[in-house]
Formats: structure tokens, sequence, C-alpha cells
């Protein structure tokens, strides 16, 4: 009797004991073929998550955060608030960066990058090294930047460890360790030009960079410096009152700053803070500094609210860390915020 093979299936017409058998066990291996479908890895989860898409965020998050999530949204619908525990700021933020010229990679050493052809300079976030152990796994990335083909020098030096847990077959992230490392002994840190990179142009004009709202902007469109630059700025100004006041130390009194410190920027030089500083009010911001206790000072910290009420809180101090907190209060910046990537 024929036995007609028609892909993984035997078609067996009147057999033998034998022939049955050959069709039993034919059947048998093909039901048992092992799917093809490779593991997801800890880089392809990197890149499934931050790809702009909330649903693609929402799966790399720990089952514990998306039920803390779920809870505060429900809580939150009953009695009609708002809930910072939401992963939409952050893929707008994601968004805002994806331009023409952002482009991922699923192999080699670098994992995303961010071009600018005008300037020929380019902006890789790379993957230093990969450590999988079991469930867990260690991402580390550094940011450098090429012009010309070359790596040029930052003025911080980032390092982002991302910790990732497998929970059901998926990879999501647990936690992330920023390093950073400031040159203040070198003089470029007072070259505009140094911490605004053209390649970072696309990031700052689509608002990744905290600044104010569009709302906030002054009349005459003088260009502003976004709030996480403006603290980093007060912070060498800071240092230089100090160093020429040794009596004094550190002042909280902020319009001792506006005339501090110059920086160069393409041949001209530009004052570290605009007069609108010596109000306390700048971009939208309420700026305050505290701290300055003691003759001299030695410490001082600095913070910036939103004037509207809403939004993020900045803040630093001598150690020129930044932090932020999401209730638009310089006094839970200070006392909780959390560390800021930029």
């Amino acid at each position: 009797m024929p036995i007609r093979l028609i892909g993984n299936t035997v078609l067996c017409g009147r057999a033998n004991l034998a022939v049955m058998a050959v069709c039993l066990l034919a059947g048998l291996v093909g039901a048992q073929q092992p799917s093809t479908a490779a593991p997801q890895s800890p880089r392809q989860a990197a890149l499934e998550m931050f790809s702009g898409n909330e649903e693609a965020f929402k799966r790399h998050l720990t089952r514990e955060m998306l039920a803390r999530m779920d809870e505060l949204a429900k809580n939150a619908s009953a009695t009609r608030t708002s809930v910072n525990a939401n992963p939409t700021e952050v893929i707008r933020a994601i968004q805002s960066a994806r331009t023409a010229n952002w482009e991922e990679f699923d192999s080699g050493p670098v994992l995303f990058s961010l071009t600018n052809p005008k300037e020929h300079e380019r902006l890789e976030i790379r993957i230093a090294s990969d450590d999988m152990r079991g469930d867990d796994d260690d991402m580390l990335l550094t940011f450098h930047l090429l012009r010309n083909g070359v790596e040029q020098e930052l003025p911080v030096s980032l390092k982002i460890l991302l910790s990732w847990k497998q929970q059901q077959g998926v990879w999501r992230l647990n936690e992330f360790t920023i390093g950073a490392r400031f040159p203040v002994g070198d003089p470029r840190i007072l070259d505009q030009s140094w911490w605004n990179p053209a390649v970072l142009g696309p990031l700052v004009a689509t608002g990744a960079s905290p600044s104010a709202s569009p709302a906030a902007a002054p009349a005459d469109d003088r260009p502003r410096m976004s709030i996480v630059r403006s603290l980093r700025l007060i912070g060498v100004a800071e240092n230089i009152y100090a160093n020429k006041h040794p009596e004094a130390g550190y002042t909280c009194a902020i319009r001792d700053l506006v005339d501090i410190g110059k920086g160069l920027d393409n041949g001209e030089t530009y004052k570290f803070m605009a007069p609108e500083f010596a109000e306390g009010v700048y971009n939208g911001y309420k700026f305050s500094i505290t701290g300055c206790y003691g003759k001299p000072a030695k410490a001082f910290r600095v913070a910036a609210e939103p004037a509207s009420g809403t939004g993020r809180a900045y803040c630093s101090d001598a150690t020129h860390e930044l932090h932020a907190s999401d209730d638009a209060r310089a006094a839970t910046c200070l006392a909780s915020g959390k560390p800021v990537l930029h």
C-alpha cells in the first residue's frame, strides 16, 4: 500500500501493522517539532522598551511595578486625581528624540546613535559590557561623541548600568545606576559650545531637555538655557565666587552671581547668568539658593521650581549632582529628588 507524505503529514490507506506503525511515528515526529523562535535577549528588550511605544515600554517593566501602576490608576480614577507613576512622559521624551537621524542597532557595540550630518557629528550610546547570570543581566552603557569620525571628549562622562531580570520569559528593567564625571578643573567647562554639541540640537529643539513651556517663552524670543544647564552654571558661578571671596565662601544671594562668570562661545563671550536671575526668576522657573551657613560658607543648595506650580522641580548643591522631583516643589527635590540623566 503506498504511503504519501504531504508536509509533515503521512497519508495512509489500508496497510498492515508495520505500515501503520510508520504512519504513527511520522505523525508524532511532525507534532513534536520544536519552535524555531529564539527567546528575546536583554539587548532586544532594551531596543523594544525604548522604541517610543507605550505598550512596549510597559512590557519590560517588572510585574511588581505594573501591579502598582494599575493600583494607582484605579485609585486615581476613583478620586479623579492624576497619576505620576505613568510611563507616558517617558515615552513622549523618547519619541521626541527619535528623529530621522536616530538609529537603533541589533548587533555590534552601538545600541543607539543620533547623527547631525551638517556638522558631521554623531552621538553613540554603546554597550560597554553585558553580563548575563541566569535570570539576571547587567548592561553597561557609555556615551560617545564623534566629529568627522574622531571621538571627542564630552563635558560630562556618563555611564548607565541597566539591570534586568527575567520574569515569565520576558527581560524586565529592574533598576538602573548612573555614574557621572565632571571635569571642574578643565577650563573648557566655561565654553558654551563644549556643552552644546550640534548633534544634541534635535534633542533640545524637541524638548527632551528640561525647559519652560512654550507659553513661558520671553516676548523678545532671545534664546534661553535649559533649567538643567542653568543650575550647572550656577554651581560653576558659586565656585568662582567662593574662590574670589575666600573669607565669605559660597553665597546665597543669587544677585552676587549674575556678573561673576563668563564663558566663550565661537569667539564671543557670554554671561553664565542673565540679568533676570537677579530677581530669582528665569525661563519660567523660580530659583533659590539656601544652606550658606558659616564664615566661610562651605556648602550651598540651589533649587528651581516651575512658576506655574506644575511640572518638575530641579535642585543641586556643591557636589554639582542634579536631582529632580515631579511635584514641582523644591523642598521635595532637596530632600528626596531622583538623579537626572542630563
